[in-house]
């Protein structure tokens, strides 16, 4: 693909995407390399996915290769000042429950046990002591709970610009807002990135897009198997101070809520089905956030039905990209040389982002990365090696 244009600028290594991965990515090669990096986003940093977050971060999964990376984020998070230097994630711990319906009680115990033979601490909790732990909530029809007392979440916008400031401050260049219209090629190897202000050029390409890296990967004849689906969340006002303590998310009505301040709190309702959009910062069609507070008071019903009255402060919804396995898609791109894709986090990079920019630097650079995450891998679409995912789409662990 060769187009005339301006060079704006030459690098060794293009980010495109300045959220929360490609910030992490950015900061990583910063820390361990010389290379010139450059970042590009259509949108000012934290201007697309990473901005429209729930924000809640756990070590919950099914897979041990996700709970050792949520463990390194968490790592960063807990020590920020020696890790990063600059700034800080606005990390509030307060714990973080888990309930399942009661035919998923087995693999909710498979998941506290592989977390904790890698030290998380997480354990389960009988409905007694879920009512010790979270007094607002019912617990009728509830069988019991994953509880993990250092989870809780994190201010995205503070933990991006961090990062980027950091990697500024070693010789990083942010370009913003830029918009990419192109990856560039020439003999199967990239070239570098057409953007609407003229060309980069580098020999290695990061698409860490989030909601819109599919856009740029069709002309290269790369059909990476991810849809955009709309996640609704509200801010509402309970009136009555905090209803609850920690993050839940709650399994069997299908809603994750957290405390947010004073008598704040924050709440995604999942929809029956999945929400396709296009354009994921695009405005909502009419009566959607009326449909997403009647599956809120629903959901509150029978789990906190002081909280059906609730008043809606405001409304925001984001995208999740969402791929067959809910799991991300990272490493190098199959028949494109200098290619790598992060990509498909869908809510979860927030918490995987720091072990995944040490991992992506260091393969980035020829080195052995800290954690194999081969298991990510693009092409296992096609091999029929997904990741095992113990609930399904609404816990998405």
């Amino acid at each position: 693909m060769n187009m005339a244009t301006n060079r704006l600028a030459q690098a060794d290594v293009i980010i495109l995407g300045a959220g929360i991965m490609g910030a992490s990515i950015a900061f990583q090669l910063s820390r361990q390399s010389d290379e010139k990096v450059v970042v590009i986003d259509a949108r000012k940093p934290v201007g697309g996915m990473s901005g429209r977050t729930f924000g809640q971060i756990r070590q919950h999964y099914s897979n041990a290769l996700m709970v050792e990376l949520s463990i390194r984020g968490f790592d960063t998070l807990d020590n920020w000042k020696e890790r990063v230097g600059v700034g800080d994630p606005g990390y509030v711990k307060m714990g973080y429950m888990l309930f399942v319906a009661s035919n998923q009680i087995d693999a909710l115990k498979r998941n506290i046990g592989l977390g904790q033979s890698l030290d998380v601490d997480t354990r389960f909790v009988e409905p007694d002591e879920i009512q010790k732990i979270e007094p607002g909530i019912t617990v009728n029809g509830l069988t019991g709970a994953c509880y993990e007392p250092n989870a809780g979440y994190i201010d995205v916008t503070r933990m991006v610009l961090s990062w980027l400031t950091a990697a500024q401050t070693s010789g990083v260049e942010l370009l913003t807002p830029l918009a990419a219209t192109a990856i560039t090629t020439e003999s199967g190897r990239v070239t570098g990135v057409i953007t609407d202000q003229g060309t980069v050029t580098a020999p290695v390409v990061i698409n860490a897009t989030g909601a819109w890296g599919r856009d740029l990967l069709g002309p290269l004849d790369l059909d990476v198997p991810m849809q955009n689906t709309r996640l609704d969340m509200t801010y509402i006002d309970t009136g009555q101070g905090s209803v609850i303590r920690s993050c839940v998310t709650d399994g069997v009505s299908n809603v994750v809520m957290r405390p947010h301040w004073g008598s704040m709190m924050l709440v995604a309702a999942y929809p029956p089905d999945a929400i396709p959009i296009d354009d994921p910062v695009g405005p909502v069609e009419e009566g959607a956030y009326d449909r997403h507070h009647e599956r809120m008071r629903r959901a509150f019903q029978d789990r906190i039905p002081q909280l059906r009255e609730f008043q809606v402060h405001s409304n925001i919804s984001g995208a999740y990209d969402v791929t067959p396995d809910f799991h991300p898609i990272v490493g190098w791109a199959p028949g494109v040389e200098g290619l790598y894709l992060a990509m498909g986090f869908s809510g979860h990079g927030l918490k995987l982002s720091p072990g995944i920019g040490e991992a992506v630097a260091a393969m980035v650079l020829d080195r052995e990365p800290p954690l194999d995450i081969s298991a990510l891998r693009y092409q296992r679409f096609a091999e029929n090696d997904l990741m095992y995912l113990a609930y399904g789409p609404s816990a998405r662990a």
